[in-house]
């Protein structure tokens, strides 16, 4: 009898062991290859899954599950979800695929096809999460549709084309504030490119990339951290953040829409490659004004 409450004790230990490794896999992943967060949700719910496997094949002990878990969905609740909150879903599939990783070898010996069904079903509301629900919810949360008058602004210009450095009567401008040292900023780069690409043909429609020194940057680092990505957008600077703060912003990257009467049309703080629609929604939009 003690010897089996040992190896129960140990098998414990070994589940909150593995719940701090998967915590460090997902994040040391989402941090070092993309900050998409259905790639945080997909390597959590895979890595849970096995481990839940191991776990129930040693001993199906409930307690040890909820030790596998804790370390993610803690985590996740109080660094992700605080800042981000449509993204509730994940506290209820991590703990689904635990569940199921928990009882699948027990119940593949007994009814092969319950099996099937439990990680069929498991499968369909992760690709339904990751494909239909997280895109269009990061969208929504993100954005900010407004029709409220701008404040006074002026920016520095930094690239050598012609810069858009405040509102221009008749003309809609684009303003995505940055940092070199931001990784969503980095990674929206390619894609706000993109939008200008499609919208090359309506003159009428400027955009402009700005950095500040509230940022660490510099308007010489600045530049020529854009010219080494080879992208293709004006460039300006926001001495002490005075444009950033005036619209109200917090952090970047921070985009603002102004219409050709110089009325704010949209606001939005930050970016995550989850959002697939990013691109097409921007450009339908700038479309409408």
């Amino acid at each position: 009898m003690e010897n089996e409450t040992k190896s129960l004790w140990k098998l414990r230990l070994a589940a909150a062991s593995i719940g701090i490794l998967t915590l460090g896999v997902v994040y040391g992943g989402a941090l070092f290859l993309t900050n998409d967060v259905r790639l945080i949700y997909v390597s959590g719910a895979v890595l849970l899954f096995v481990a839940a496997i191991w776990i129930g094949w040693k001993n199906e002990d409930w307690f040890a599950a909820v030790l596998l878990a804790v370390p993610l969905l803690a985590s996740f609740s109080y660094l992700i979800l605080q800042e981000v909150p449509v993204l509730w879903p994940n506290l209820i599939l991590w703990p689904a695929a635990v569940a199921i990783g928990l009882v699948f070898l027990k119940v593949a010996r007994a009814r092969r096809g319950l099996a099937i069904v439990l990680v069929a079903g498991l499968l369909i509301g992760s690709t339904w999460y990751c494909v239909a629900y997280i895109p269009k919810q990061l969208a929504r949360s993100l954005n900010r549709v407004t029709d409220a008058s701008a404040p006074a602004f002026k920016l520095q210009p930094v690239s050598d084309e012609s810069v858009p450095v405040t509102s221009q009567p008749g003309k809609i401008l684009v303003i995505d504030f940055f940092s070199t040292t931001c990784a969503p900023c980095i990674a929206e780069l390619p894609e706000l490119a993109a939008v200008r690409a499609d919208l090359s043909n309506d003159r009428d429609i400027e955009f402009v990339l700005v950095a500040s020194d509230k940022g660490n940057d510099t308007p010489e680092r600045f530049r020529s951290f854009i010219e080494r990505r080879h992208i293709r957008l004006p460039l300006a600077f926001d001495s002490g953040g005075k444009a950033h703060e005036s619209f109200g912003l917090k952090g970047v990257p921070a985009l603002v829409i102004l219409d050709r009467e110089g009325r704010v049309r949209l606001t939005r703080m930050g970016y995550n490659a989850a959002e697939t629609t990013f691109r097409r929604d921007l450009v339908e939009f700038l479309k409408t004004l």
